[in-house]
């Protein structure tokens, strides 16, 4: 059983969780979808998993490895869409590769340097990893939702959180995006910042998804 077996088997059983879906059959019936073995019983040795009855559970052990594992892929998909504009239609893939290959010391720069997001470009949850529990504090004072920036500041994009797709897709394509800098135009009788040279409208719960922090 190879490292990156054992991994994908994780993933397998990470996702089912977010699912609600904790059943044996289901779990291997994924694997076998996968073209993986059924290996449950050699990770139940190895102590990854528990399988009660009809049903497989993680470990601590297995918790702390799939979450470290689905960080990365995770992250890496917010790097290669928000910063390096990868197309969907490779991301799933170019993330993969990613998440088998970065150490930790990687893993927190990326994290750090997208303004540690708290959900991949499918909305889906990021674990959180060290480096954002040290910046937990220091981040709720200077990152602030771009609504309660004043008229004339200017800020830059921390991170963008939210669960609709084409919302996401339609700031990218303003060109807002993590590191970009915004200046806020006008708040009332509508929301309209500058990008660069460019003025845009935007909706007030549109404005609340993209978080920022102030310039020195």
């Amino acid at each position: 059983m190879t490292a990156r077996e054992v991994e994908e088997i994780l993933e397998i059983i990470w996702m089912k969780k977010e699912e609600g879906k904790r059943d044996l059959c289901v779990v291997e019936d994924e694997i076998r979808s996968e073209k993986l073995q059924n290996m449950l019983e050699a990770m139940q040795k190895d102590g990854f998993v528990t399988i009660t009855g009809a049903q497989v559970s993680f470990t601590d052990k297995g918790e702390r490895e799939a979450a470290a594992l689905i960080r990365r892929h995770r992250l890496a998909e917010r790097l290669l869409m928000d910063v390096l504009e990868t197309s969907r239609d490779g991301l799933e893939d170019s993330a993969c590769q990613f998440e088998h290959i970065l150490s930790e010391e990687v893993t927190d720069a990326i994290c750090t340097l997208l303004g540690h997001p708290k959900e991949c470009p499918h909305g889906l949850h990021i674990p959180e990893g060290k480096c954002c529990v040290k910046a937990k504090e220091v981040l709720e004072s200077l990152v602030t939702t771009l609504d309660k920036v004043g008229v004339g500041e200017r800020v830059i994009v921390a991170y963008i959180l939210t669960h609709n797709h084409p919302r996401l897709h339609k700031l990218m394509s303003f060109g807002i995006a993590p590191g970009i800098a915004i200046k806020v135009h006008q708040k009332s009788p509508s929301y309209v910042i500058q990008v660069e040279e460019t003025q845009i409208a935007l909706e007030q719960e549109v404005i609340q998804d993209i978080y920022v922090r102030k310039t020195a």
